[in-house]
């Protein structure tokens, strides 16, 4: 059998050209830390990568969700506190208005702390999120829940359209509340409903005018409001123990997809460059034996 210059010579540079692309391709993957470099190298493994990643990226627009509602839940906690606080301190103001021991002058200065609390209150019924929006106003969040009319009478410009967030398998949490869920009416026992600041103001009217019967209902309208406000505290609570809940089994769900996309999709450093130093190994001795075999040919022979 006769093997000819030109056939080694050509099995020589085959032999270079494949380990000079092996190698280039090792360096590459050490470039940019990644096993695969295209999806035709490893389909399957690709297809794999591609898939947790999308899942890692759904996880991760869930887990920015529920982040915005916990500080939005955050606003309404402070809110509801203080408003809570403020009908805690009306009530004793209206407990002391409501002594037969004071006089007319008396309760018209115990009227100017309740008119300041009043304004408080209305402060908070507008209090707005990181974002800028009206926690109370319901879906209309560019809108202030609450404003006075010309009368100074308060009147609710939100709605009552309540948004809810996915916050674990089959179950959501209230993501907007509307101002009249939380400052809520009062029902006297004459069957009469009153609004929330109606029915301060008509206390406020009734301590500036010495009309102790009425200071009585004022107090009774107090404690409605008051549990209102204890019943919206105790619902922003429980839905944020399930959001911190929900949040935490995304943190761990997403550390274990991107567990899982890292074990197929990053490089091993150490094993890459034992292979990288092989295929230089390589490139050198083919180089080598390259350059011997180039040197050979027949006139080479009939010279020697």
């Amino acid at each position: 059998m006769k093997i000819s210059t030109s056939f080694l010579f050509d099995r020589a540079t085959d032999r270079m050209s494949t380990i000079q692309n092996k190698l280039a391709t090792t360096q590459a993957q050490m470039a940019v830390s990644k096993q695969i470099l295209n999806p035709s190298d490893a389909p399957d493994q690709a297809a794999a990568i591609q898939r947790l990643k999308g899942e890692i990226q759904r996880q991760d627009s869930h887990t920015r969700t529920l982040e915005v509602g916990m500080r939005r839940y955050g606003a309404e906690e402070t809110a509801l506190k203080s408003s809570n606080d403020i009908v805690i301190r009306l009530k004793e103001l209206g407990l002391q208005a409501a002594n037969d021991t004071l006089g007319p002058d008396d309760r018209k200065i115990i009227s100017v702390e309740m008119k300041a609390l009043r304004s408080q209150l209305l402060s908070l019924g507008n209090t707005r999120d990181d974002s800028g929006n009206y926690l109370f106003s319901g879906t209309r969040v560019k809108t202030p829940a609450f404003a006075q009319d010309s009368l100074g009478r308060v009147q609710y410009q939100g709605d009552q359209t309540q948004t809810r967030i996915p916050a674990g398998v089959e179950r959501t949490v209230q993501f907007t509340r509307a101002g009249t869920d939380v400052f809520s009416r009062v029902v006297r026992d004459n069957g009469d409903s009153v609004g929330f600041f109606d029915a301060l103001d008509q206390m406020i009217t009734a301590t500036e005018s010495n009309q102790t019967s009425k200071i009585q209902q004022g107090i009774a309208d107090l404690s409605q409001m008051h549990n209102s406000l204890t019943l919206a505290q105790a619902e922003n609570g429980s839905d944020q123990v399930v959001v911190q809940s929900q949040l935490d089994v995304l943190s761990e769900t997403a550390l274990r997809l991107k567990s899982t996309l890292s074990e197929i999709e990053d490089l091993d450093y150490a094993e890459a460059v034992t292979r990288m130093n092989k295929e230089m190994m390589a490139l050198e001795a083919a180089m080598g034996s390259f350059a011997k075999i180039s040197g050979l040919s027949l006139f080479d022979y009939i010279r020697g």
